[in-house]
């Protein structure tokens, strides 16, 4: 079982720490600065950066993704006439996403303030987390929401604070705001974190015999209310969320309203007439070999290209609710009826990284597989006086794209880190973070290769943090034992 992790106080900084704490900082900021410098220009992924700019001029809310980032280019760049001052914030954040992550490596992990500081410099050039600092997407705003999650629920093992889990709720309704990906962690968070937290005192209580009854049950009620209390406020909080984006689109409260569209593309060599519940859809799924349906490498296209299985599904039902409703229904009958072909096809998506010609093809369209039209160009140009010739596709490699496009050696150690993980909950002292790092790790990569149709190095983004805070908590744990061997020898 699980032994309780011990409530760890704030490490005493002395005046000399506090210098090197702010010079760490200055050093991060100084850094971010200069790869600006040398790679200073705005980068678009279309079609989710004309998504979100359509949200920032006109308000248009996506069907398919999270609308908060469009605010922020409306108050941040369309303010200023000019996408550099979104490319300021994100530096920004992502010097504060590095220094969060070197604060919970000295205070939480009680890494030494060098070994922290040097994790720091190591994300703030983490090439899946850089390159998207000069993207038009919602990565690094996302990314560090997700690290406060984190830090809030690295407070909350440690102390069982329901404060702690409260920050926790809502700064995970913001990381959804702007990246929907999140969902599935967020919400199978909210009933673990509670758990992981009071399994080592409930333990505890109930293998002390000598404790009288109801002492033990009042840890059982404790432990009962901030479950409670983390379901109640996250269903109160994502019901807030619906209900502003079902106001913001004149729509019935959701998530999103394409959902059950991607379901069907990402399943799609699954699904059989006889999962249809609409005798229309069924048709579309009979003609398949019409369109490629079973071709695992074919379901970007069954989502977004003329006449494959998306396309042909919305000409036949042209209300997006219905057609998304229906689409859902179809996919989820596919997954009762067989969950282990579903499961084979993240199978072969996790495969599909391994091979190395296919993850560097797959590199390059994350960096984007469309090029601007004519129209987009003139809105970059009218709005945010930014003057592009539009070309993506085939596009030399500016310095932090080739950094990205040959950091695939580092991308098979993210791939690996479960095992790390694994390691880490063996090994380390504080055994309930461990175990928590290890449940996101699983559920990001899973959620990755499950709902995802190609391997994609982009939605590797949050587990490399993750892997980041892995290798440093087996850090620790060597470091504790090299210290412990030191002092068995001193008294020899």
């Amino acid at each position: 079982m699980i032994a309780q992790t011990e409530t760890s106080s704030a490490i005493p900084a002395s005046s000399d720490e506090k210098r090197q704490w702010w010079l760490f900082c200055l050093l991060i900021g100084l850094l971010k600065v200069v790869l600006l410098v040398l790679d200073p220009l705005p980068k678009m992924f279309i079609g989710d950066s004309a998504c979100y700019i359509s949200t920032a001029l006109v308000g248009w809310i996506p069907d398919d993704r999270s609308y908060f980032y469009g605010f922020v280019i409306r108050w941040v760049s369309l303010a200023t006439g000019s996408l550099t001052s979104l490319l300021l914030l994100q530096c920004v954040i992502g010097a504060a996403t590095a220094i969060l992550l070197a604060h919970i490596c000295r205070s939480t992990f009680g890494l030494s303030a060098r070994v922290s500081y040097v994790l720091g410099f190591i994300c703030a050039l983490d090439p899946l987390q850089l390159v998207w600092e000069r993207y038009v997407m919602t990565e690094t705003i996302s990314l560090f929401l997700y690290v406060a999650v984190l830090h809030y629920a690295f407070r909350y093992l440690k102390g069982r604070r329901l404060r702690d889990l409260a920050f926790v709720q809502g700064l995970a309704i913001l990381v959804l705001g702007f990246r929907m990906s999140y969902l599935l962690l967020v919400q199978i968070s909210a009933v673990f974190l509670p758990i992981v937290a009071f399994a080592p005192l409930l333990w505890t209580a109930w293998r002390n015999r000598r404790d009288p009854q109801p002492e033990r049950w009042r840890s059982l009620k404790v432990a009962f209310g901030h479950g409670l209390a983390s379901i109640a406020l996250m269903f109160l909080l994502h019901g807030g969320y619906r209900q502003l984006n079902g106001l913001l689109c004149g729509r019935e409260p959701a998530y999103l309203y394409a959902t059950g569209l991607h379901l069907l593309a990402f399943w799609a060599p699954v699904v059989t007439p006889a999962d249809a519940t609409d005798p229309r859809l069924a048709e579309i799924i009979g003609q398949g070999e019409e369109f490629e349906i079973k071709d695992l490498t074919a379901r970007n296209r069954q989502r977004f290209d003329p006449d494959y299985l998306v396309d042909r599904w919305q000409q036949a039902e042209p209300d997006i609710s219905d057609a998304s409703q229906i689409a859902k229904e179809t996919a989820l009958r596919a997954l009762r009826r067989a969950p282990l072909q579903v499961l084979g096809l993240a199978a072969q998506t996790f495969a599909q990284y391994w091979n190395l010609k296919d993850l560097r093809s797959y590199a390059s369209i994350d960096l984007g597989h469309h090029d601007l039209t004519s129209e987009q160009r003139d809105v970059l140009s009218e709005y945010f006086h930014f003057a592009t010739d539009g070309w993506i596709v085939g596009a030399p490699p500016t310095l932090l794209q080739h950094f990205f496009l040959n950091c695939w050696p580092y991308c098979y150690f993210v791939l690996l880190s479960p095992l790390l993980g694994l390691w880490a909950v063996y090994v380390a002292r504080d055994k309930q973070i461990a175990l928590l790092l290890l449940l996101h790790l699983s559920i990001i990569l899973g959620v990755t290769f499950t709902f995802t149709v190609a391997p994609s190095l982009r939605y590797l983004q949050p587990a490399s943090l993750l892997t980041l805070l892995t290798v440093a908590l087996c850090l620790r744990a060597y470091l504790d034992g090299r210290s412990l061997k030191e002092v068995a020898i001193s008294q020899r």
